[in-house]
């Protein structure tokens, strides 16, 4: 189901007219699968499977979200990715396509932290 997910959803955005085209995959998903338990909030999207627990929580509370010491003596902050949910699930399947000696290309506008 996770897989399924990701597969089918990870590369929707947002539209030039403003569609947010993930959201509505996520609408849809819980519509069409209500048998599966994700959490309410959000989109489904916003959450990874523990593999630990076997059950779905926040991406701020993954292993990829970590806090940022920031010192603007010592680093720019153009030099600073600063985490979010979608920085954590791009770090999370980037570390899983490299363990399994995957390519990875990110594509999206410049600026994006890519």
């Amino acid at each position: 189901v996770y897989c399924a997910i990701w597969a089918f959803g990870s590369t929707l955005c947002v539209a030039d007219d403003g569609t947010d085209y993930k959201k509505r995959f996520s609408e849809w998903w819980r519509d069409q699968f209500k048998e599966i338990k994700l959490p309410s909030r959000d989109t489904i999207f916003d959450y990874w499977l523990d593999p630990e627990t076997n059950s779905f929580d926040s991406w701020t509370k993954s292993p990829f979200f970590y806090s940022v010491n920031f010192d603007s003596t010592m680093i720019a902050m153009t030099q600073v990715t600063v985490p979010t949910p979608e920085t954590c699930s791009v770090a999370y399947w980037m570390d899983m396509m490299v363990k399994m000696r995957r390519s990875v290309m990110l594509a999206g506008p410049a600026g994006t932290g890519k």
